[in-house]
C-alpha cells in the first residue's frame, strides 16, 4: 500500500507543480488551445461517418483543464472516483470520455457495451497502452503476459504459460502440490495457536498470500523450492509495488513535466524494482539449473523416478532446443507473470471472502457445515473435493462480484477505431479502455441487494433469480475475450483451498465486537484499506487431524 500511495501522485502535488506554468501560459495560447480542440472535434471520427454507419454522437465528457485534462477529477480509490464521473456525466451513454494528460481514456459502464467491445472488437482492443511506467519497470524489454502489447511476444508468452502451467492437464497433474500447501498452511496456524490451543490473531492476507506463492513456485520450480517467511515478504512487496506501477492513475505516465522532475524519484524506484523483478527470476533459473546436471522431465527414458514436470524445465528443455525462441528472458517473464499476477489476486480474494464471512457468521457456519457433511473430520479437504462444494465455490463467486480482482480490469488500447452502441459512438485508435466491472457487477437493475453478500443467489436451485431475470447480471473479475485473464482456473483451485482449509480446520472470529472495516484501497487489483486481522483457534472435531499433519 505504501509503494501504491507513491507511485500515484496526490492532486494537490500535481497541482502545486503545475500552477506556475499555468499561471505562465499566455491567454492566446489558451484560446488557441481552445481552437484546436474545437477544430480536432469537429473533424474526429466520431462526428463524421465512418464506414458507411451514420454520423456517430461524441462521447459525454466532463470539463477539462489544459495540459493534465481531467486528472484533477480521480479521486482514491480509483474506481469509485471513475464511478461516480460516469454517474454523473455518461450514465445514459454508457461510455465518458476523459483524458488522462493528452490521453484520450474512455470508461465503459454499459455491460452492453463492455460485451460488444470484447466479442465484436475483441481483435481491436486487444492491445496495452505502452505507458513509461511499465516499460521502466520491464527493463528488458519483456513485459509480464498481462500487461504485454498485443502481438507475436504475447502470443507466445500466453502460449508457454498455457502449455506448461495452466491447461487442465497440468492443473490436474500438480493438484497434489496444491494440497501439499494446504497442509503446511494448516500447520502454521496450528503451531501460531500454540499448545494451548486457544484464541491467536493472524493476518489473513498474510497467510493466503505465502499459500498461494508457494502453490504456483511449486508449479514453476518444483515442490523443494518453498519460499520461508521472509522471502515471501519480500516477494509480495515486491509484487505490491509493481502492480502499483501497472495500475492506470500514474500521473507521471501522463504528464510529460512530472515524468521529467521525477517527482517522488518514481523513475529511480521503477529502476531499482526492475533489478529486483530480474534477479528474483534469473536466480530461480540458475537454482534450477545448478540442481540438475541434464533437464530431465517425464519423457527422459534415462530416468527411473523421473522427477514432477515443471514449468521451469519444460522451458530450459525448450530452450535447448531454440535458444533464440526461450532465452532465459522469456523463462523469467513466464515465471514471474505466474507468480506475481497469481498471488496477489487470490490472496487479496481470500482475504475479502473471510473479512465478508466474519461480518455473517451465519454464512460462515455453513460454509463449515458443507465441508463437514462432504469430507468429514477424519482427514483434510483436498483439491478434488472442491467440485463437491457448491455454497463454498458460491461465496467465492458473490466475493469476486463485489470485489472483483480488478475493478476496471487492466487497461485496454484501440489499434483502430471501433465504432461502438450500434453505430452511436467511436472509440478511436490510441484511446485507453477502462471497463468499470465494479459498478456493473452492483447494478441494481440486474442485481437484486447488489451491495449486500448473498451466496445464495449463485445457488442452481435459486428460483427467484431464475425466475425473475434479476441476479444474472454481468460477471467480468477475469475480464473477457483474447486478454482475459489465462489463470482463472487455477484462482478458483487456490482460492477454494485456502478458505476451505482455513473453515475447516480452524474457528475464526472478530476481534471485538465491531464489524471488519470492509474499504477498499486504491490499486490495480483492489486491496483491502485495512488489512483483515482476525482471530482463530483448531477445532476440537479436527483435533485428531490436525496433530497428525
Amino acid at each position: 500500500m505504501q509503494e501504491n500511495q507513491a507511485m500515484e501522485i496526490s492532486l494537490s502535488h500535481a497541482l502545486l507543480l503545475l500552477a506556475p506554468l499555468l499561471l505562465l501560459l499566455p491567454l492566446l495560447l489558451l484560446q488557441l488551445l481552445s481552437s484546436r480542440r474545437r477544430k480536432k472535434s469537429n473533424d474526429h471520427p466520431s462526428n463524421g461517418a465512418l464506414n458507411g454507419n451514420p454520423k456517430p454522437k461524441p462521447i459525454p465528457s466532463p470539463p477539462g483543464l489544459p495540459i493534465i485534462g481531467h486528472l484533477h477529477l480521480l479521486g482514491t480509490p480509483l474506481h469509485r472516483s471513475l464511478a461516480a464521473l460516469a454517474a454523473r456525466h455518461g450514465a445514459d451513454a454508457g461510455l465518458l470520455l476523459l483524458r488522462f494528460g493528452k490521453k484520450p481514456v474512455v470508461l465503459v459502464s454499459s455491460p452492453a457495451i463492455a460485451t460488444e467491445c470484447f466479442t465484436a472488437h475483441d481483435v481491436a482492443l486487444a492491445d496495452r497502452p505502452g505507458l513509461p511506467s511499465r516499460q521502466q519497470l520491464t527493463g528488458d524489454n519483456c513485459p509480464g503476459i498481462g500487461t504485454a502489447r498485443y502481438g507475436p511476444l504475447w502470443r507466445s508468452l500466453r502460449r508457454l504459460a498455457t502449455v506448461h502451467a495452466l491447461c487442465a492437464q497440468r492443473l490436474s497433474l500438480t493438484a497434489s502440490a496444491r494440497d501439499a500447501e494446504a497442509r503446511a498452511m494448516a500447520t502454521k496456524l496450528l503451531r501460531l495457536a500454540g499448545a494451548s490451543g486457544g484464541f491467536v490473531v493472524v493476518g489473513v492476507k498474510e497467510i493466503a498470500f505465502e499459500f498461494v506463492a508457494n502453490s504456483i513456485m511449486a508449479m514453476v520450480a518444483g515442490g523443494g523450492r518453498r519460499m520461508g517467511e521472509e522471502e515471501v515478504r519480500r516477494f509480495r512487496d515486491m509484487t505490491e509495488a509493481g502492480l502499483a506501477a501497472a495500475g492506470a492513475a500514474n500521473r507521471q505516465d501522463f504528464v510529460p513535466l512530472l515524468r521529467k522532475m521525477d517527482f517522488g524519484r518514481t523513475a529511480s524506484r521503477l529502476a531499482a524494482l526492475a533489478e529486483e523483478r530480474r534477479e528474483f527470476g534469473q536466480r530461480l533459473v540458475d537454482e534450477y539449473r545448478s540442481g540438475r546436471n541434464a533437464i530431465a522431465g517425464d519423457d527422459d527414458e534415462t530416468m527411473k523416478s523421473p522427477a514432477p514436470r515443471t514449468v521451469i524445465g519444460d522451458l530450459l528443455r525448450e530452450q535447448q532446443r531454440a535458444p533464440e525462441e526461450c532465452s532465459d528472458v522469456v523463462i523469467r517473464t513466464v515465471c514471474l507473470s505466474l507468480l506475481q499476477a497469481g498471488t496477489d489476486t487470490s490472496s487479496s480474494t481470500v482475504e475479502w471472502a473471510m473479512a465478508l464471512l466474519l461480518n455473517n457468521p451465519t454464512k460462515m457456519a455453513k460454509v463449515t457445515d458443507e465441508i463437514d457433511s462432504v469430507v468429514g473430520a477424519s482427514r483434510l479437504l483436498e483439491e478434488r473435493d472442491l467440485a463437491c462444494l457448491p455454497y463454498l465455490r458460491s461465496v467465492i463467486t458473490e466475493t469476486l462480484r463485489l470485489y472483483p480482482l480488478t475493478p476496471y480490469l487492466v487497461p485496454h488500447e484501440a489499434s483502430s477505431d471501433c465504432v461502438v452502441a450500434n453505430g452511436q459512438y467511436v472509440i478511436t485508435r490510441g484511446t485507453m479502455l477502462l471497463v468499470d466491472v465494479f459498478s456493473m457487477q452492483r447494478d441494481p437493475a440486474t442485481w437484486n441487494d447488489p451491495d449486500n453478500f448473498i451466496p445464495e443467489r449463485f445457488a442452481d436451485d435459486n428460483d427467484d433469480a431464475n425466475r425473475d431475470g434479476h441476479d444474472k447480471g454481468i460477471m467480468l473479475p477475469f475480464g473477457m475475450g483474447r486478454r482475459k485473464c489465462p489463470g482463472e482456473a487455477l484462482a478458483w483451485k487456490t482460492v477454494g483451498m485456502a478458505l476451505g482449509v482455513m473453515m475447516q480446520c480452524f474457528e475464526w472470529e472478530r476481534i471485538g465486537k465491531e464489524k471488519v472495516d470492509m474499504s477498499e484501497g486504491s490499486g490495480l487489483t483492489m486491496p483491502m484499506a485495512v488489512s483483515v486481522m482476525a482471530m482463530c483457534r483448531p477445532r476440537r472435531e479436527m483435533d485428531g487431524v490436525l496433530r497428525g499433519l
